[in-house]
């Protein structure tokens, strides 16, 4: 069920997924030079593609709304990440010590009460509940890979936003 976006077009970005099996983490980027950083595995080892991925838009060209990107403080949060477009969720996690904002990463639709329109992928987001002292997020566009991730005790908290074919 799972179906890799279609080349990035114009202002369009690939979203790609990263694994790091010792931490058992996942992680995106839309960033083409952070994504060749995690291929080389020289600065930050031990992350691998995961062969999920999405399409956005670029954050800035009016198309979508703005995902914003949080890193786990450090020596306080956890050492993850975290993307919402909602908001009243962003302005929460900003408002919280154990996150820092980064940026604003790309820019998708929001999935309105959990359904995205007709032409737009919907992303699920899971949470492995703070599983061995370490929260972690994944992003999803696969129902089987999701219901894997459910299996393994993830939490499913539903469609969030909606990216690109």
């Amino acid at each position: 069920d799972y179906s890799a976006p279609s080349p990035p077009a114009g202002t369009e970005r690939t979203v790609i997924e990263y694994r790091n099996a010792s931490l058992d983490h996942y992680f995106l980027t839309a960033e083409p030079p952070e994504a060749a950083m995690l291929d080389a595995g020289i600065e930050v080892p031990g992350w691998t593609r995961t062969g999920m991925a999405f399409k956005a838009s670029l954050r800035g060209t009016g198309a979508g709304t703005s995902a914003c990107r949080f890193a786990g403080t450090p020596g306080v949060g956890p050492s993850s990440h975290f993307y919402t477009v909602n908001a009243a969720e962003c302005a929460k996690v900003r408002s919280d010590p154990l996150w820092t904002f980064e940026e604003f990463a790309f820019a998708v639709e929001p999935a309105g009460i959990g359904v995205c329109p007709e032409g737009r992928v919907p992303v699920t987001r899971l949470y492995n509940d703070g599983k061995d002292g370490q929260a972690n997020h994944r992003y999803l566009t696969s129902r089987s890979e999701t219901a894997r991730m459910r299996d393994e005790r993830w939490i499913v908290e539903g469609p969030v936003f909606c990216s690109l074919p």
